[in-house]
Formats: C-alpha cells, sequence, structure tokens
C-alpha cells in the first residue's frame, strides 16, 4: 500500500472548521456495521475484504469516512494481517474520516493529535476533536478523553472533568469495558 503524505491534509485542517461539519453517529450505523465487518475479515488475512475496504476508503475518491477509519484500525493493529505500524498513514486515514463529520474518527484523530503519533502534538486541539466525537453520539469518546486527563501524561491532569466526562460517556452510552477500566483508573488516583 502507498505511503500517503499527511501534511498537506494538516495545511488545512481546523478544529473549527470541522464543528459544523459533525455528524450524528447514528447516520453512519449501517455502514460503520458493514466495514467493521469487512475490516474484521481482512485483520484475518481476507484479501479479498482487505479489497473491498480499501476500494470504500480510497481517499483519492472521496473515501467513505466509515471505511478510512475502518481502515486505519486495520492497519493500527499489531495483531492484523495488514498491520502497518505507519502512524503518519493512520492519522491520516482518521482525519479524511473526522473531515466528514464521522465522530469515530474524530475520536480517535484527536486521541492521536493528543499524544502526538504521526502528527503534530496538540493537546488541545485533539481534545476539541475528541469533544465533538463525544456531541456526535460517540460515548467512548468521553471515556476516551477521561483517560487522557486520569493519566496526565500527555495533558494536565483534572479528575473533575474526568468524571464529568466519564457520566457524559455513560449518558451517551460508551462501551462497558472500556468504562470499567477508565472509571477504575479514576478510582486508583482519586483516593
Amino acid at each position: 500500500m502507498e505511503k500517503l503524505l499527511l501534511l498537506p491534509l494538516l495545511a488545512g485542517f481546523a478544529t473549527q472548521a470541522l464543528a459544523q461539519d459533525v455528524r450524528p453517529l447514528s447516520e453512519f450505523a449501517e455502514t460503520r456495521a458493514a466495514f467493521t465487518q469487512e475490516s474484521d475479515l481482512a485483520c484475518a488475512g481476507d484479501t479479498e475484504a482487505f479489497g473491498r475496504l480499501l476500494n470504500a476508503a480510497d481517499p483519492a475518491q472521496q473515501g467513505d469516512p466509515a471505511a478510512l477509519s475502518a481502515l486505519a484500525w486495520l492497519v493500527a493493529s499489531e495483531n492484523c494481517a495488514y498491520y502497518t505500524g505507519d502512524d503518519e498513514q493512520v492519522s491520516y486515514f482518521y482525519l479524511r474520516a473526522a473531515q466528514e463529520g464521522y465522530p469515530v474518527a474524530l475520536a480517535y484523530g484527536g486521541i492521536r493529535m493528543i499524544r502526538g503519533l504521526g502528527l503534530p502534538q496538540n493537546p488541545d486541539a485533539g481534545a476539541g476533536l475528541v469533544m465533538l466525537a463525544l456531541e456526535g453520539g460517540f460515548g467512548d469518546a468521553g471515556a476516551m478523553l477521561a483517560g487522557e486527563l486520569i493519566t496526565g501524561i500527555y495533558m494536565p491532569r483534572n479528575l473533575e472533568a474526568a468524571k464529568n466526562l466519564l457520566q457524559a460517556a455513560e449518558a451517551t452510552g460508551a462501551e462497558g469495558a472500556l468504562l470499567n477500566n477508565v472509571w477504575a483508573a479514576y478510582a486508583a488516583v482519586s483516593q
């Protein structure tokens, strides 16, 4: 797979521009389910599923944001057949999907921006993207950002904000295991 350059995308990338384009996660339910299935098959080595996913995600053809996000996950997952280890490529896929207002990509792109994975580190802009994802209905985003605020590694520790985010994540339907892990981390440092 050819390596994609991230710099042209970042030149015009602004959190404010994305804010007006955030779309509800429910708009993506069907395509998200389909492309998650394709990425799971491709992860196990299914070349036909990988080809279908790659075709649907093709950024040169204004790729489907759910497909771009699934492709990002696929090439970022060490246990997958198509793992590349290329942080710039993964960030590129997530940010392209984020430009289409896809909440899942906003969350993962934002976390990558907070940590400086494959793009310049910018915790404030990254947190803004993650918050947009939460507003778009992706509850996991709140738990993910809470985790960053609890550890205090990439942004200042803020346990009150983390608690509020965890409560918002619960109300928005975040995945149970993720919530349990982040609540446990919160409990460990808030005593």
